[in-house]
């Protein structure tokens, strides 16, 4: 049997034109790179710092599998009834420092189950320093 190759590029090629250029596949993008794109999304513009920190903080605990909601995001990681999350965002209110302090918390409950997440860690730094900044407010 002989194979002329070509003949199978010849193919190839009407094939391409035919169904259009093949796309690329684009690389899998951590979820690093994943929030910070949904982050630059303008109507997050207008949000707050630490409101900022909650969506974030939403965007990556969704995309790790632990919430499905914004209910279960404002019950379970806030600590408050399920609409608080989607208040602070509609009303562009700051969230409270025991909301924030909540989050923290379950993220590192979180984060020390499992191999110390380099994205986890951040978010908890990132969560005290905003508490930190709003605490030293009133001094």
């Amino acid at each position: 049997m002989i194979i002329d190759i070509d003949k199978i590029t010849s193919d190839i090629e009407e094939l391409k034109k035919y169904f259009g250029e093949e796309q690329k596949v684009s690389p899998q993008k951590t979820i690093d790179q994943e929030v910070n794109e949904e982050m630059d999304n303008p109507q997050y513009c207008q949000q707050e710092l630490d409101a900022k920190f909650l969506i974030k903080c939403f965007k990556y605990l969704k995309k790790l599998g632990y919430i499905k909601t914004q209910y279960e995001f404002s019950e379970q990681f806030l600590g408050k009834n399920k609409y608080y999350f989607g208040m602070i965002l509609s009303e562009q209110r700051h969230p409270s420092l025991d909301a924030i302090h909540h989050l923290i918390t379950g993220i590192s409950q979180i984060n020390d189950g499992l191999n110390k997440l380099k994205h986890l860690d951040n978010l908890y730094e990132e969560g005290q320093n905003l508490i930190t900044k709003r605490l030293l407010k009133y001094f």
